[in-house]
């Protein structure tokens, strides 16, 4: 199933991130692996990659977004490279935050962490942010 993160504006900006879930590895003691396209979507263009975590990537992201408390801005990591996040919270709407998705070129080419590549910026909800992070292993 595809789950869609969308930007507030969507109707005029058609922003959006996704992910796609299309293989749930064995479990082996109490990890297991989570095969996934994400795509950047932005009007009518696209640009999708697929990635590897394993579970411990999603709950420590779970874990991070729960322990963020006040703090009106930050990052987030998962534990396997390719894949970063940043919030910063609107200063007009509190429950919004402008939340950016980060690809690392280096990784998706050769496997290899360079700090540069793609991004995508959307404004959203908390709540939303969660959400879209749990459907990874719902």
């Amino acid at each position: 199933m595809k789950y869609l993160l969308k930007d507030r504006s969507f109707e005029w900006s058609e922003t959006a991130v996704a992910h796609e879930v299309f293989k749930l590895g064995e479990t082996e003691g109490t990890l297991f692996e989570i095969e996934f396209t994400l795509t950047f979507s932005f009007g009518f263009l696209e640009y999708a990659h697929d990635f590897v975590w394993v579970n411990k990537d999603v709950e420590t992201l779970l874990e991070q977004l729960h322990k963020i408390g006040g703090k009106k801005s930050g990052t987030l990591s998962a534990l396997s490279p390719g894949l970063s996040f940043s919030y910063e919270q609107s200063e007009h709407e509190r429950d919004v935050y402008f939340f950016s998705v980060f690809m690392d070129a280096g990784y998706m080419n050769s496997y290899m962490g360079t700090e540069t590549g793609l991004s995508i910026t959307l404004r959203t909800t908390w709540k939303e942010i969660k959400i879209w992070f749990a459907s990874f292993i719902e």
